[in-house]
């Protein structure tokens, strides 16, 4: 088949949407099919995050706005449109496959301009629905008939989609590379008798830095030894630096803003425990996947999206959501035993093998199958 994978969200841009789109594509090429991504370009800030082993075509450039209380990437580009219609005269592709499906965003004059089988992955869970998405829905209604197939990565994304674009669903999580995080990655060095409690994520409020910050605050008297590392930057960043002096954290609190791709998968091998605080919108959570594949045990809100990856007590540890005070205590009863910490390194790793890239994009494979037999 020729393919496109169609995503404004992708390297070197650092996020779940964009590993999924670089995975997908790099599977289904290895799978012998010819696949081309559609992407926009980014900052130089990114610049050390770059991938271009794949076929990519680039428009636009990528423009970030504040949105579902984190941030976001809209391609800007007055040729746009004229450079998505021409491609698709030229190419003549048998599937596009979306990973976003809103104005302004690439994915949106792709589908515009598509005459052929069109299918969309939802990745996107919202803290509330309202007025705008019913509008939304009914303006780009003539759009939704154009849509043939559609991936949802989890339940709740399902459920939230569904009523706005009606069709054919199936259910696709999105993977995990587990070569690239596994047993074997080797860890940093790190201080003797340390407890190091890893934090990796964008620093906004949606995804919970500021809960764990004082989830930490609250045992860091009671597990002297205990580091919290933060991988990631965002938005607030100046405001956490803030917050962690005014709590007086020093240097047990460690910021090391982006890391490179190799590096990431080392962070996660040296930490003890990993923590995902997100407030809400997680429609499945690639992080918790990333480090139950390093063998981590994880513990994460009981949020939607979180709940259908975590088992609590089995393959990590759910915590009621934006309560610092039960974050602290989860982390403290995983730092005092180790039998419980081993069970769920075991197991964490044991349930992310099931999410292996290879079998993921088989999944999606056979779907386009199906996409084409019915078209």
């Amino acid at each position: 088949m020729k393919i496109l994978i169609v995503s404004t969200a992708y390297w070197p841009y650092p996020s779940g949407v964009s590993e999924v789109g670089y995975y997908l594509a790099k599977g289904l090429r290895a799978r012998g099919h010819n696949v081309k991504v559609l992407t926009s370009n980014y900052p130089q800030t990114y610049r050390d995050t770059y991938i271009e082993d794949l076929d990519v075509i680039r428009v636009g450039k990528a423009v970030m706005i504040h949105i579902n209380k984190s941030v976001s990437h809209v391609p800007w580009g007055y040729d746009i449109p004229f450079k998505i219609r021409k491609l698709l005269k030229n190419e003549h592709f048998d599937i596009i496959h979306y990973h976003n499906c809103y104005p302004p965003e690439l994915e949106f004059w792709v589908l515009h301009f598509s005459n052929t089988i069109n299918c969309v992955s939802f990745h996107t869970v919202g803290f509330r629905k309202n007025l705008i998405y019913n509008i939304a829905s009914f303006i780009f209604r003539k759009y939704t008939k154009k849509l043939h197939g559609h991936i949802a990565v989890s339940e709740i994304a399902r459920e939230w989609s569904e009523p706005y674009f009606p069709g054919d669903y199936r259910v696709i999580p999105n993977g995990v590379d587990t070569e690239r995080f596994s047993l074997s990655v080797r860890p940093f060095e790190r201080p003797k008798d340390s407890f190091i409690i890893l934090y990796v994520g964008r620093l906004d409020k949606r995804k919970g830095i500021f809960v764990a910050l004082d989830a930490f605050k609250r045992i860091s008297d009671e597990f002297p030894n205990s580091i919290l590392q933060v991988v990631g930057k965002g938005s607030l960043d100046k405001k956490v630096q803030a917050v962690t002096d005014s709590l007086k954290l020093g240097d047990r609190c460690q910021f090391f803003g982006y890391v490179s791709r190799d590096d990431l998968p080392r962070y996660y091998a040296s930490c003890d425990v990993y923590i995902s605080p997100a407030l809400g919108g997680e429609a499945q959570g690639i992080v918790l996947l990333e480090a139950m594949a390093c063998g981590k045990p994880v513990i994460a809100s009981d949020i939607g999206g979180y709940d259908e990856v975590i088992k609590n007590g089995e393959n990590g540890i759910l915590f009621t959501s934006n309560s610092s005070e039960d974050l602290a205590q989860k982390i403290g009863q995983v730092i005092m035993d180790d039998k419980l910490r081993k069970s769920l390194a075991v197991n964490a790793r044991l349930y992310a093998e099931g999410y292996a890239w290879n079998t993921i994009v088989k999944r999606v494979e056979d779907y386009y199958v199906d996409l084409l037999a019915r078209a």
